[in-house]
């Protein structure tokens, strides 16, 4: 068990692998055991960093509110913390907002970033869906706040073809949720979504990027994406077809296919 201390909290960890360095972050209700489906084949190639941020899994639980800026700064704090001068990122949705606040705050910093069902900033009809959150979160009832959490995340494919695995998901998350810590530290991260605007900082982004769109993710549609594709530079997109917004375990193995093939590949520019 590794833990940085930032900023007088204790912040949780992992390393796995050697290789060129991946910072994976999680998404909004993530740990850093939500990656292991994927653990397996990257840590043969890379070195690969995983850790809970502010009100994530076993990292500090917080009593005020916080950015989606000082989750950043944070995750630069494990950087420099680690002795690296350049990373590479891989972010999931809330992830995402972190890795692109990173990579525009400090550009020269990431060398290479996937971004997944992610976004440059948190908009009115978004904050809604946030909000939605954080007020489900004091309800205490379980079940509503699985049924405003967890059915949008997946998209209807995945619901179709693994039914049996959502039922028996639903059962089990229901009780969890009767954790009204664990509630209210959700609550919290959603809250520190709303301030999520980066639209005009994205250009200064220097990182090799790759944006992941899923075709059928509802949370952060595909016009979110083709913002960041036309504004950060030298981007490149892809779509994932049967896909909604948990692309990690709904498209497992492309998920892991982009991530091995996009960090490690030597040439990402071609002359043809």
């Amino acid at each position: 068990m590794a833990i940085f201390n930032y900023k007088g909290q204790n912040i949780y960890y992992q390393i796995d692998g050697e290789g060129k360095p991946i910072i994976l972050l999680n998404g909004i209700m993530m740990t850093t055991l939500s990656w292991e489906i994927i653990i397996a084949p990257l840590k043969n190639t890379n070195q690969i960093i995983r850790l809970d941020m502010l009100d994530q899994g076993q990292s500090a639980k917080q009593k005020s509110s916080y950015t989606i800026e000082d989750q950043a700064d944070l995750v630069h704090g494990l950087i420099k913390h680690l002795g690296l001068t350049e990373v590479n990122l891989v972010g999931i949705s809330y992830g995402g907002y972190v890795g692109l606040t990173l990579a525009s705050k400090y550009p020269d910093l990431v060398e290479r970033m996937i971004i997944f069902n992610s976004a440059a900033e948190v908009d009115n009809r978004d904050a809604e869906l946030f909000k939605q959150f954080s007020h489900v979160a004091d309800l205490d009832d379980p079940y509503a706040f699985y049924l405003t959490t967890i059915p949008i995340f997946y998209g209807p494919t995945f619901y179709k073809t693994r039914t049996e695995w959502m039922k028996n998901r639903e059962e089990l998350l229901i009780n969890f949720f009767k954790n009204e810590d664990y509630r209210q530290s959700v609550k919290r991260l959603a809250e520190s979504c709303l301030s999520h605007k980066l639209n005009d900082k994205i250009s200064k982004i220097k990182a090799t990027t790759l944006i992941m769109n899923g075709a059928e993710d509802y949370l952060i549609p595909y016009p979110k994406q083709q913002f960041l594709h036309d504004n950060i530079k030298g981007s490149v997109m892809m779509s994932m077809a049967k896909t909604g917004h948990v692309s990690i375990y709904e498209n497992p193995v492309l998920f892991v296919s982009v991530i091995y093939g996009f960090i490690n590949n030597p040439i990402l520019k071609y002359t043809i």
